[in-house]
């Protein structure tokens, strides 16, 4: 109210201020026009007439406007209030709590009708009526607390639980929630909502009274629990996940002791559950297996804990169904177990990879001063071939135990197929064809990577023909299209297709084939199909397999190819010594690398120098450029145990002399830096074991650009 006076008065107040400025402004402005216009004294007066009859026109005119709209606004404040007074009605009189306004003395002045169906006593019974009468006796204490409450607190809203009376229903509850507006003239008293919980009250007292058997056992918990009477043993209840896990109903188990149904796989394990509770009277994480409905064995979590059910002993016991987790322990540490073997893999390829440096180095070096008419020629071939696999079954443990990126180069898919099989199929009863066309597209590849590809699938197909059959290698050139099958960007491809005439695989099996660990050999680890289809999704492209029972098994792989059929140099050409001229950097930990590389590198013609370690150089490279004749090229191994490596050198020597020309050498196949060398820094890459063919085609491409 006292602000819609204060709205009055500011409206009144405006019409005033706005009729005076209006005054004002005319008796100014009009003398002074007609000041400029008339000179003569008596038009003056005649104007000066009109003038005031045209004022009072204006003036009436505007506060006539003025009023209008203060009596609208007025009306529309008036409209809106009582509309908001009508609303506020309708809810007090609709709402199922009932608004009580309690004066000072404690007597409701105002009830609103929903107190008729909280109490059953009619509006008028209550108004007026001393609250003593209608409020439990030992309820009161806590009324009175929160009735003093909201008075030395007005700022505070307060809320009690008390029962009350019903006129034919005896006593009920309900919750009052309430604010003192006691210093409020024009309210001056309490406000409360009270709301009937009568139900609510009932309900919580019939749940008390289940909580004890409800809230320790079943609640639908997803474990098995069960109780036991703790004297025989014998089983008072289940839940369902006691069902569920077990495959026991009630009436299975009724009547009966874990003994008389078999539960226990090992007796010891319930001999340790006894145990543990004549001491301690509960048991703790217990680990068993128990034996299913259907003989199938379960491992189980267990805790149980003597209890008294009405006055009487009872054991109840949880289990949780930890199969599938104790499955995946297993399978983790098969993965810790593969970690470590990548650990110390990596250790054995480097400096396996060093011994076989020396090894195929020199071979291929002394390949160099024989013809190949030479009795000698052939089997020096012969060793440089073993070495190679040697080396690459070095990159394959590295790929099972760690993964690794391609280091890729254009390959022939002929040549490979061609030494997978003669390398798996020797001396077995299985025989190999080849349909490949000379027109097939060569494709990039980690050579060695692909041949484990083949050889796995090989020999997967070899083990499928114990007695012996045909097994098919056939490769054809592909353009896939936007939206292919097997969702791979389009362009071309090779289709390589291995077919045997197996036995065949099962469809629940072929589902799993490439699952990490999944094998049906009893000594497999389930490595082999897995990592095959990592090294295919590695490079980019997609293995299928289908197979029918009875009848055999084809692997279909698609990879990138280059789209157009490579020419390779045939690998017994003989190697003859191609001076590019220029000096070049050999950096390696291995003395016997070292020398092999200063053997192969000076018959090439190139002047050598060679250093241990990543520091020395940097200094050796730094003295060159001052000199004036900075090495043409430096070979820089990736790992220096104990000392800088290439990674690392490289940065400082490309931080002063941008323009270095610098190849990573590494055994370690999965380092990120061999395949992509560019990224850090490198002009080139050769992987260890190298040959001298391996040097003369890096050297020949970066010494070709570096004089372009």
């Amino acid at each position: 109210m006292e602000q819609q006076q204060i709205k009055k008065h500011y409206e009144a107040g405006r019409i005033v201020i706005i009729y005076a400025l209006f005054g004002c402004a005319w008796i100014y402005f009009s003398d002074t026009v007609v000041g400029w216009f008339v000179r003569d004294p008596a038009t003056m007066t005649e104007v000066a007439i009109f003038k005031g009859l045209l004022f009072i026109l204006c003036t009436s005119l505007l506060l006539f406007l003025l009023i209008s709209r203060l009596s609208g606004r007025i009306r529309q404040s008036t409209n809106a209030l009582r509309e908001s007074e009508e609303r506020l009605d309708f809810l007090v009189k609709n709402s199922s709590d009932s608004l009580v306004i309690v004066d000072a003395d404690g007597r409701p002045r105002y009830v609103s009708p929903a107190a008729e169906r909280i109490t059953g006593f009619p509006v008028a019974q209550l108004e007026g009526r001393v609250l003593d009468t209608l409020i439990h006796p030992d309820d009161m204490k806590a009324v009175r607390a929160a009735w003093n409450e909201a008075v030395e607190h007005p700022e505070k809203t307060v809320s009690v639980q008390y029962r009350h009376i019903h006129k034919t229903k005896g006593w009920g509850f309900s919750e009052a929630i309430g604010q003192s507006f006691l210093d409020d003239p024009a309210i001056n008293g309490i406000i409360a909502s009270v709301r009937d919980i009568t139900e609510h009250k009932r309900t919580e007292q019939l749940l008390q009274e289940s909580e004890d058997k409800f809230r320790m056992t079943f609640d639908f918990s997803p474990d098995a629990v069960n109780i036991n009477r703790l004297e025989d043993g014998l089983y008072v209840d289940i839940n369902e996940g006691f069902t569920r896990i077990t495959g026991f109903t009630r009436e299975d188990i009724r009547g009966k002791t874990s003994l008389e149904i078999d539960v226990w796989h090992e007796l010891a394990d319930r001999q340790r559950l006894v145990q543990g509770l004549r001491e301690n009277g509960y048991v703790e994480n217990l680990e068993a297996q128990f034996r299913r409905k259907d003989g199938s064995l379960v491992t189980g979590l267990m805790s149980a804990r003597v209890i008294s059910l009405k006055g009487v002993p009872h054991l109840i016991s949880i289990s949780r169904d930890i199969t599938e987790r104790k499955k995946h322990e297993h399978e983790q540490l098969k993965i810790e177990k593969l970690e470590s073997l990548g650990i110390l893999a990596g250790g054995i390829a480097h400096d396996f990879n060093n011994i076989l440096t020396g090894i195929m180095g020199n071979i291929s070096f002394a390949r160099v001063f024989l013809d190949a008419a030479h009795k000698a020629y052939k089997p020096l071939a012969e060793a440089e071939k073993a070495a190679v696999r040697a080396g690459e079954l070095a990159h394959q443990l590295l790929t099972f135990a760690r993964g690794g990126e391609p280091i890729k180069k254009v390959v022939s898919p002929r040549r490979l197929v061609e030494e997978a099989l003669s390398f798996i199929l020797h001396g077995s009863n299985v025989k190999g064809t080849i349909d490949i066309p000379d027109s097939i597209h060569a494709f990039e590849a980690d050579e060695g990577q692909i041949s484990q590809v083949l050889q796995n699938i090989i020999i997967n197909a070899t083990q499928a023909m114990p007695g012996g059959g045909i097994l098919t290698v056939a490769a054809r050139n592909e353009v896939l299209t936007c939206n292919n099958a097997l969702s791979l960007p389009p362009g071309p491809y090779i289709r390589l297709t291995c077919t045997d005439q197996g036995c065949g695989i099962p469809d629940d099996i072929l589902k799993r084939i490439f699952d990490p660990y999944f094998t049906t050999k009893s000594a497999g680890i389930g490595l082999g199909l897995s990592s095959v289809h990592s090294i295919i999704s590695r490079h980019g492209g997609h293995i299928g397999v289908e197979s029918v029972i009875g009848t055999g098994t084809t692997f279909t792989i698609h990879l990138p190819s280059i789209g157009r059929a490579e020419e390779r140099a045939d690998a017994a050409v003989e190697l003859t010594a191609e001076h590019r001229g220029g000096s070049i950097l050999v950096m390696d930990d291995d003395q016997m690398v070292r020398d092999i590389a200063s053997l192969m590198l000076t018959h090439l013609g190139y002047e050598v120098t060679l250093c241990a370690g990543g520091y020395e150089a940097i200094e050796l490279y730094t003295a060159s450029v001052e000199s004036g004749a900075p090495f043409s090229l430096v070979i820089m191994d990736l790992t220096i145990p104990g000392g800088l490596g290439g990674k690392q050198a490289a940065e400082r020597i490309l931080s002063r002399f941008p323009r270095a020309c610098l190849v990573v050498s590494s055994g370690y196949s999965n380092d990120p830096i061999m395949s992509n060398y560019r990224e850090y820094g490198f002009s080139g890459v050769i992987a260890k074991p190298y040959t001298l063919q391996n040097f003369k085609e890096v050297l020949s491409s970066l010494l070709e650009m570096k004089t372009v």
